[in-house]
């Protein structure tokens, strides 16, 4: 009988051992460079469609800082007049540069590529008209 209890014993220690020198797998990072880069592209693009002449959904909820403080302000310029819009403003290509982690926010640095070449604006009657002069910008 001890020599059976000390085996198990020994199983048993050998098995504790074991598991105690397994090092737990490092917890995956909440955000990588390519997951930083696909939202905020998502962002940027659902920003870019709210923000657009007509619509009526709220852009505050994707910016923040001085652009939430000047949406919060109100557009004093475009206040009161009457703007039709045809057609449609289109984010082409969206290139990120770098991003970085910000306490738990990322930050992300891009350039977009905005294609208004079929939106046309009709300002308090005046006829329709291109916004820009160069319809495809960056």
């Amino acid at each position: 009988m001890p020599r059976t209890a000390l085996a198990l014993g020994a199983i048993v220690a050998l098995a504790f051992g074991l598991t105690a020198c397994v090092a737990e797998p490092e917890p995956e990072p909440e955000w990588t460079e390519e997951t930083a880069y696909a939202e905020a592209e998502e962002v940027f693009r659902a920003y870019h469609v709210a923000s657009s002449f007509g619509s009526e959904q709220d852009v505050t909820e994707f910016v923040g800082g001085d652009l939430l403080a000047h949406y919060a302000e109100g557009d004093s310029a475009l206040e009161g007049l009457d703007i039709e819009a045809r057609g449609e403003s289109v984010v082409t290509t969206f290139t990120p540069g770098e991003y970085r982690t910000v306490g738990e926010e990322i930050a992300v640095e891009a350039v977009a590529c905005i294609d208004d070449s079929t939106l046309e604006l009709n300002i308090d009657g005046a006829g329709w008209a291109t916004p820009r002069e160069d319809p495809t910008y960056g």
